[in-house]
C-alpha cells in the first residue's frame, strides 16, 4: 500500500496520539522522497526521544528503576532510527543499488529517439542522465514506440519516462516531476489547404500518434470522428505527405525537424502554436519517491548551467532558425513595406506641388462654369416662374398618395390664387374637394381615372372662391411622375365669358328667328291693308283719300312694329355690330328701303 503524493514529492499522514505509532506505521507506509523521509523521520524521532529524555529526567529523581527503562527504550529508539536508515530507499538510490527504468518514444526528435547506432538520444535522454549523475542515481533508458512505453508506465513494468506532457486527466493514474519545457503543438497540412487554424478542424480527417497527447486533445475537443491514429508521430506526418487525410497534429518542433530531415516540400505548419504543455518527467503510481530526488537534480542541472547547455545543443538551431525566419518576416512584411512607402511618399510629395497646381487651376474653371451655369439655372428658374405664374390659366400641382387618392396642392401659381381669393400658403393646405363644385365621390372617380386608367381629363366643372362665389371653368388634367412621385397637373380656364358670349349669341338667334316669323305674319298683315287700298282706288269712292290714309297709318304702325322688334335689345344689336359688321342698323334699314 503507497500514500498518493503530489508533484512536490510530499506525502500526506493523519494526526496520530503518538509518535513511536507514527513512527511505527511510516516504516511501512511512506513512500516519499528518500531525503525527505529521512529528514522528517530524523526530526520526528529525534524530538520524541527528547521528549522521552525529559521525561525520564523528570521521572529519576522518583526511582531508578524508572529511570534504567526510560534509557532502555531510548537505545531502542536509536538502534530502530538506524536501521530505518539503512533500509529506506533514499540509501538504496544514494549508493545505485536500485535501478531505475525510464522509457520513453524511439522516434519523438529532437526530444528523444534512437540515433544511428540504436543509442538512446535527445534532449530528454541527455537531460535525464545529467540529472542521474547530479544526485548518483542509476538509470536504465530504454525507447520503444510511445504507445509501448506508455503502457508499460501505467502497468508499472517501468519506473519512469523520459518526458510526458502533463494533464489532469493523466495525473490521476501517474505522477509527474516540476515542468523542464514548455512544449508548443502545431497543425500540419499539405500545401494549398483550406485549414489555416483550429477552427477549421471541425469535420476534417485528422491523423495523430496513437495514445499521444494530442490524441486525447483531438477526442476532448470533439473536432472530428474521423481520426487516424500512427505509432508515431513521423508516421503522421509522412502519411499526410503522401496526400492521405486532410491534417496531421503534432509537436510544432518534431513536425519541423522531420520536414527539414526529410524535405518534405509538400508540407508546411500553419496557425498559431495549439495547446502550449508542461512537459515533466512522468513517474509510476509505485515510485512516487523519485519526484522530489529528480526535482531536486532538475534545480541542480539548472543552477549549474548544464540545463542551459543541454538546451542550446538540441534547441539552439530551431531558435536560430526560428530567429532568422522572424527577422525575414519583419523585414518582409514591416521593413521593405515601409521602404516602398517612403518612396512612394517621395514621389507623391513630389508630384503634390504640380497635381495643386493643376487641380487649382481645374477647381477654378470648374467654380466659373458651376457659377455661369448657377446663373443660367437662376435665370430659367426665374423665366419658368415668371411664366408660370403670368399664365392666364389656373395652375394646380397635387401628389397622388398610396391607393391612388389625391394629396393636398404642391405647387399653385398666382393665377390660381387670385381668382380663388387665397394666398399661396392657404392653397398648399388645400386638396381639389376643396375648390370644386362636385360630390366628393365624383372627383375621387375623376382623379382615379386620370392616376390608374387614362392618364388624362378634361371636363367642366365650377370652382368656389374663398368668399363662396361659384363661376364655371374647363379643366384638362394630366398624370405626371416626377423625382419617383406621381402627380396630377391641372390647368384650369375660367369660362364664365365664355358662357355670357354663348348665351348672347343663342338669345341673338332665337330674336333673328322670331324676327323672320314677323316677316312672314307682316307679308300677311301688309297685305290687307294694301288690297283695300288698291279696291278704293279701282271703285273711286268719295271718301278714297280718308279710307287710303287710315289704311297707310295702318302699315305704319305694322313696320313699326316690326322695326321694335328687330331692335328689341341693345345686346342684340351689340352682337350684330360684333359678329355681322352692321354699325348702325336703322341706317341699314332706311339704305335699304332707299
Amino acid at each position: 500500500m503507497y500514500l498518493k503524493t503530489g508533484r512536490d514529492g510530499k506525502g500526506d499522514f493523519a494526526g496520530l496520539n503518538s509518535y513511536f505509532k507514527c513512527f511505527i506505521l511510516s516504516l511501512f507506509l511512506h513512500k516519499g522522497s528518500p531525503a525527505e523521509s529521512a529528514k522528517k523521520r530524523s526530526c520526528g524521532y529525534l524530538s520524541g526521544l527528547k521528549c522521552s529524555v525529559n521525561s525520564v529526567s523528570a521521572r529519576s529523581s522518583l526511582n531508578s528503576a524508572a529511570f534504567l527503562s526510560a534509557r532502555l527504550l531510548f537505545t531502542l529508539y536509536i538502534l530502530l532510527f538506524f536501521l530505518l536508515f539503512i533500509l529506506s530507499p533514499a540509501s538504496a538510490l544514494a549508493d545505485g543499488s536500485r535501478v531505475i527504468t525510464a522509457g520513453g518514444d524511439d522516434n519523438f526528435a529532437p526530444y528523444e529517439y534512437l540515433d544511428h547506432s540504436g543509442q538512446p538520444s535527445g534532449f530528454n535522454v541527455e537531460l535525464l542522465r545529467a540529472v542521474s549523475d547530479e544526485m548518483g542515481l542509476n538509470v536504465s533508458i530504454k525507447l520503444t514506440p510511445w504507445y509501448e512505453a506508455r503502457g508499460d508506465l501505467e502497468a508499472g513494468r517501468i519506473d519512469m519516462m523520459t518526458g510526458m506532457f502533463y494533464s489532469k486527466d493523466r495525473d490521476v493514474v501517474l505522477n509527474f516531476s516540476s515542468p523542464y519545457i514548455l512544449v508548443s503543438q502545431g497543425i500540419f497540412v499539405r500545401v494549398g489547404s483550406e485549414i489555416k487554424g483550429p477552427e477549421d478542424l471541425y469535420g476534417k480527417e485528422i491523423i495523430v500518434e496513437n495514445s499521444d497527447y494530442l490524441h486525447d486533445y483531438v477526442i476532448s475537443m470533439g473536432f472530428s470522428d474521423d481520426i487516424i491514429t500512427q505509432d508515431s508521430q513521423s508516421e503522421a506526418l509522412f502519411l499526410l505527405a503522401s496526400g492521405k487525410y486532410d491534417c496531421a497534429l503534432l509537436t510544432k518542433i518534431h513536425g519541423e525537424d522531420l520536414i527539414n530531415r526529410y524535405d518534405l516540400r509538400n508540407v508546411v505548419a500553419v496557425g498559431p502554436p495549439i495547446e502550449p504543455r508542461e512537459y515533466c518527467f512522468a513517474f509510476s503510481a509505485d515510485s512516487s519517491d523519485l519526484i522530489p530526488v529528480f526535482n531536486e537534480g532538475l534545480a541542480i542541472v539548472k543552477k549549474n548551467g548544464r540545463y542551459d547547455e543541454i538546451y542550446d545543443k538540441w534547441f539552439g538551431v530551431y531558435e536560430e532558425k526560428e530567429f532568422y525566419s522572424t527577422l525575414l518576416n519583419f523585414v518582409l512584411f514591416f521593413l521593405l513595406p515601409a521602404l516602398f512607402l517612403l518612396v512612394v511618399a517621395l514621389v507623391w510629395s513630389l508630384s503634390l506641388k504640380r497635381e495643386v497646381v493643376r487641380k487649382s487651376a481645374e477647381l477654378k474653371e470648374e467654380l466659373i462654369k458651376q457659377r455661369e451655369i448657377k446663373t443660367a439655372l437662376k435665370e430659367s428658374e426665374n423665366k419658368y416662374y415668371e411664366l408660370f405664374n403670368n399664365i392666364n390659366e389656373a395652375v394646380f400641382l397635387s401628389e397622388i398618395l398610396s391607393g391612388g387618392k389625391e394629396g393636398t396642392f404642391a405647387e399653385v401659381n398666382e393665377t390660381a390664387c387670385r381668382r380663388l381669393g387665397y394666398s399661396r400658403d392657404e392653397l398648399l393646405n388645400l386638396k381639389v374637394q376643396d375648390i370644386i363644385r362636385l360630390p366628393v365621390q365624383k372627383c375621387n372617380a375623376i382623379q382615379a381615372d386620370i392616376a390608374e386608367k387614362e392618364g388624362y381629363a378634361s371636363y367642366q366643372t365650377e370652382h368656389i372662391r374663398r368668399d363662396g362665389l361659384v363661376f364655371p371653368v374647363h379643366v384638362k388634367a394630366r398624370l405626371l411622375e416626377l423625382g419617383g412621385r406621381r402627380y396630377i397637373l391641372q390647368l384650369v380656364r375660367d369660362i364664365t365669358e365664355e358662357r355670357e358670349s354663348r348665351k348672347r349669341e343663342t338669345d341673338a338667334l332665337k330674336q333673328i328667328e322670331h324676327n323672320i316669323s314677323q316677316l312672314a305674319i307682316l307679308n300677311d298683315e301688309i297685305r290687307n291693308p294694301l288690297t283695300v287700298i288698291a279696291g278704293v282706288l279701282d271703285m273711286n269712292m268719295e271718301n278714297a283719300d280718308e279710307i287710303i290714309l287710315s289704311q297707310v297709318k295702318e302699315i305704319d304702325i305694322i313696320i313699326k312694329r316690326l322695326d321694335h322688334g328687330w331692335l328689341e335689345s341693345a345686346k342684340i344689336q351689340e352682337y350684330l355690330k360684333k359678329h355681322l359688321a352692321i354699325d348702325d342698323i336703322e341706317k341699314t334699314v332706311d339704305k335699304e328701303d332707299k
